[in-house]
């Protein structure tokens, strides 16, 4: 997605009235609290199967 000087620009060679408000700092949010919400997960499995498993990958090849 466009921020919303790029948006308006477009949209007034196509002669639209020019857009107010932008929903690119939503998506950025939504996507930090994904990865986020990833990394929590990564870390709580790395705890919980840590004692089980030593050295991370194993490339035998």
């Amino acid at each position: 997605e466009l921020d919303l000087a790029q948006t308006n620009y477009l949209r007034g060679l196509v002669e639209l009235p020019p857009e107010t408000s932008s929903k690119v700092a939503v998506e950025k949010d939504r996507r930090r609290m994904k990865a986020n919400q990833i990394r929590r997960a990564v870390k709580r499995h790395s705890q919980i199967a840590g004692g089980r498993r030593s050295g991370g990958r194993n490339n035998n090849g």
